[in-house]
C-alpha cells in the first residue's frame, strides 16, 4: 500500500470526501479523499503498481468488465455485455477520429489501456487504418493476449516506455482508461511529446460530479475502489492537463455509460444487502438511467461520463 501526495498541488493534506466498498469484496471499504488545495479527488492510501493486478480477478463473475472476451465471458450477462460494446464500436470509433486532418490510411493511433483491442481492430477492419499505424498498450496479460491474437495489431505490456521507436501519433485514446494508471504525471507528460501538433487525446472518464454519483453516492459502481485511482472533474483535469502543456478544447458525453453504471450500482446495492438482483432492481435501473440520460441532455455536469479531447497549447 502506498499514501500519495496530490498529483496536482504535490501536498500531503486531504480531507475526507467518502469511503466506498470494492464491488468485488463487498467485506473492503477504501477511503476516498479531496484535496483542500486543488480540488482533486483521489484514493488515498491505494494498491501500489505490484499489488494492483491482484484486484482485478475478485469477482464471483470472473474478471474486470473491460478484460472480457469471448473465450472468458461464461454468464449470459458477460455474453450480452460483450454483444453491446461490440455494437458501440462504430460510434466510439467516429468520436475517436472526429476532425481528423488525415485520411484514415495516414492515421497514427495509439490506446493505452486498450483492453482486448476491440477498438484498434475495428479502427483497423472498419475505418481503414493500416495495422501498422495502430499500437495498443495493455498491463493485463491475458486481455493483451487476446487483443494480440484477434488482431494482430502491436500491444505493448511494458506502458509507454516501450514505445521508444514509435514515433508520435495523431490520436492517443484513454478510454476508461486514465482513471486506473499509477504514474500520472509521467503518462500525460510522455503523452504530451508524442502528440502530434495537430493532434489529439481522446479521454473517457466517469464523472464524479455526475447525477448518478450523486444519487448512489457510496454505492456509485464507479467509484471502483481500489481498481480507480483517480476522480476526474472537468476542472480539475483542466489543471492537471496545464502543468503538461494540453489543454481541453471541447467535451461530449458518452450515453452508454449511464446504463452501465446504474444497473452494476443497483447489483452492487443488491450484493451489500443479501438480496437478489430481480425486477424491482431492473425497474429502477431503468428509472435512474432514464433520469441521467434526460439530466445529461440538460447539463454535461449530469453526465456519467465525460469524453475530453485535448490538444496540445499553443506555444505563444
Amino acid at each position: 500500500m502506498e499514501t500519495l501526495p496530490c498529483p496536482i498541488c504535490g501536498l500531503k493534506s486531504f480531507e475526507s470526501y467518502i469511503e466506498v466498498p470494492d464491488r468485488f469484496n463487498a467485506a473492503a471499504r477504501w477511503k476516498i479523499v479531496r484535496s483542500p488545495s486543488s480540488g482533486f479527488i483521489m484514493l488515498n492510501p491505494r494498491p501500489d503498481a505490484s499489488e494492483i493486478a491482484g484486484y482485478y480477478h475478485e469477482g464471483p463473475e470472473g474478471s474486470y468488465d473491460p478484460h472480457l472476451h469471448k473465450c472468458s465471458a461464461a454468464s449470459t450477462e458477460a455474453r450480452l455485455y460483450l454483444k453491446v460494446r461490440s455494437l458501440l464500436l462504430n460510434r466510439k470509433s467516429s468520436m475517436v477520429l472526429d476532425g481528423a486532418q488525415k485520411a484514415p490510411a495516414e492515421c497514427r493511433i495509439l490506446e493505452i489501456g486498450c483492453s482486448t483491442g476491440d477498438l484498434l481492430n475495428y479502427l483497423h477492419q472498419k475505418k481503414g487504418i493500416p495495422a501498422e499505424n495502430l499500437s495498443g498498450i495493455e498491463t493485463d496479460p491475458n486481455a493483451a493476449s487476446a487483443a494480440e491474437t484477434h488482431s494482430g495489431i502491436s500491444i505493448f505490456r511494458n506502458g509507454i516506455h516501450e514505445l521508444n521507436r514509435q514515433g508520435t501519433f495523431d490520436r492517443i485514446v484513454f478510454w476508461h482508461a486514465l482513471e486506473h494508471l499509477h504514474d500520472l504525471n509521467g503518462i500525460l507528460g510522455e503523452c504530451s511529446w508524442r502528440l502530434n501538433s495537430d493532434g489529439i487525446m481522446v479521454v473517457a472518464l466517469p464523472n464524479p460530479e455526475s447525477r448518478d454519483a450523486r444519487h448512489y453516492r457510496e454505492n456509485w459502481v464507479a467509484w471502483d475502489a481500489p481498481r480507480h485511482l483517480w476522480h476526474f472533474t472537468p476542472a480539475t483535469l483542466g489543471t492537471l492537463l496545464e502543468r503538461h502543456e494540453l489543454e481541453i478544447f471541447r467535451t461530449g458525453f458518452w450515453l452508454p455509460d449511464t446504463l452501465y453504471n446504474c444497473w452494476h450500482s443497483e447489483k452492487l446495492i443488491a450484493n451489500l444487502e443479501n438480496r437478489t438482483f430481480g425486477l424491482r432492481e431492473i425497474t429502477e435501473t431503468l428509472l435512474q438511467t432514464s433520469l441521467g440520460i434526460a439530466s445529461s441532455l440538460f447539463s454535461l455536469r449530469n453526465a456519467s461520463s465525460i469524453v475530453y479531447y485535448i490538444r496540445r497549447k499553443e506555444r505563444i
